[in-house]
């Protein structure tokens, strides 16, 4: 027999009761188990205000939906423009575009670690350039779920959804071989 005491605040004894050994152990096994039920159940409860913090916080983070990128060409009548767009995983092609003409893709993006990079070489003419045409580190607070540029004869533009621009990359001074024939090396 195991004798098992009810102790309360003040380190008053409030009964002491005998039990057989497995008795003790049962009841204490029953304790430990609320305690892990609770702990649980709070462990859930976090998780799930997290994850609801996350969805509602300004429709800008999107654990469940994907990004657009759209790349317009505005060089002017007349002028097309020559991308090919990619990231580590996938390759979407060459494509020449005239005049207003877009090119648009979508994907879900590495959402906990923020990692997705799609970037694009663009040629105009004899200009050249690579950029970033999505950085989710840096577009989920300049774009959120929609990032559309603006191929223009400064360079390629990301638009604020209020109007105007963000930021332009700008096209490189040098003369170039295109991305069809030398992968942008430099004209001698």
């Amino acid at each position: 027999m195991t004798s098992v005491s009810l102790i309360v605040p003040n380190n008053k004894k409030c009964f002491t009761k005998n039990f057989p050994l497995w008795g003790a152990k049962m009841i204490l096994s029953l304790k430990r188990s609320k305690f892990q039920k609770n702990k649980y159940f709070l462990l859930k409860k976090l998780v799930l205000l997290i994850l609801l913090q996350v969805t509602l916080s300004q429709g800008k983070l999107f654990p469940y939906g994907k990004a657009h990128v759209r790349l317009t060409n505005l060089l002017g009548p007349g002028s097309s423009v020559t991308i090919h767009c990619q990231s580590k995983d996938d390759d979407l092609g060459v494509h020449v575009l005239p005049f207003k003409d877009s090119f648009e893709w979508s994907f879900k993006p590495n959402f906990f670690v923020l990692s997705t990079l799609f970037f694009c070489k663009i040629q105009w003419q004899d200009k050249l350039m690579s950029f970033d045409s999505y950085r989710e580190a840096r577009d989920i607070e300049d774009c959120g779920k929609f990032c559309y540029w603006d191929i223009t004869p400064k360079g390629p533009c990301m638009l604020k959804h209020d109007g105007g621009y963000d930021f332009c990359y700008y096209w490189p001074k040098k003369k170039i071989v295109g991305i069809e024939q030398g992968h942008g090396k430099d004209i001698p």
